[in-house]
Parts: structure tokens; sequence; C-alpha cells
């Protein structure tokens, strides 16, 4: 809702906070079957909300390192990443409950959640929003994401 993309701007210092412009980028829910993981990354939206609905019996652990690069100015800093990739970089490990609401800006932040054990599968609901209006994912990374483009 607007007053509730106010809210985040506010709490995240933007004017204001956009949608993707692209139908499908916006909101997703992810599931983590036992051994599931999502490895490390940075995301194309400026900032995400995730809102844990279930976790798994153990695992599923979400682990960052914060402002790793740059990428609006070009610095995208390979050395960190490689160091973080060769486990040379201790990541930062975020207890998350059911019900918790974080608000990560994973564009310039390395991160991963780690692999998921036991039968329970962990849920996870994601908001990404943009600083800028009218951006959207290109038609390749929606196909890589949803297998579809709207």
């Amino acid at each position: 809702s607007p007053e509730f993309r106010s809210f985040l701007a506010q709490v995240v210092g933007e004017d204001a906070l956009h949608e993707y412009a692209d139908p499908l980028s916006s909101i997703n829910v992810h599931y983590a079957g036992e051994g599931q993981e999502l490895g490390w990354h940075f995301d194309n939206s400026a900032f995400a909300v995730t809102l844990l609905l279930q976790a798994p019996e153990d695992g599923g652990a979400f682990q960052y390192v914060r402002d790793l690069r740059d990428a609006d100015n070009g610095e995208m800093n390979f050395d960190g990443v490689a160091a973080v990739l060769d486990g040379d970089e201790s990541p930062v490990t975020l207890p998350v409950a059911p019900g918790t609401l974080v608000l990560f800006r994973g564009r310039n932040s390395m991160h991963r959640v780690t692999p998921t054990i036991g039968d329970r599968t962990r849920i996870l609901v994601v908001l990404a929003y943009n600083a800028a209006p009218g951006i959207a994912l290109s038609e390749a990374a929606r196909m890589t994401f949803y297998g579809r483009l709207g």
C-alpha cells in the first residue's frame, strides 16, 4: 500500500520507495525444503523487506556481509566478493523467528540463506522496492527467476 511504502521510506531515509515496473518482481513467496538454500548473491532492488512466515526445523539462516560493494558508483569489490566465497570473510548471521520483519539493503550487501534442515519448509515473503520509479528486471532475469515474462 502507499502508506506502507511511505512508512518504509521514512525508516530507510528515502523520499519515496517504488515497486518494480514489471508485475512479477515486487512481491514473492520463497519456499525452501530440506537441503535447499539460496546461495551468495546481491539484489537488483535497492531495498528488500522480508517476513518469515515459517522457519525450518534447523538451518535456513540469513547471513550477510554489509556494504561489500557500491554498485551505484561502479565499485564492485571483486576481491571482497572472492574473500566471502572463499570463506576468508565471516558473515553476520541474523537470528530471524517467524513474524520477524527485516528491512535490508541487498543491492550492496552480499547475502545468502543456508541450507534448510528437516521436514518443515522455510516460507518467506519478500517485498522489493527501488528508490527510483520505472525500474524493471530484464527479460532474461524474469525468465530465470519466474520462468515467464508477465
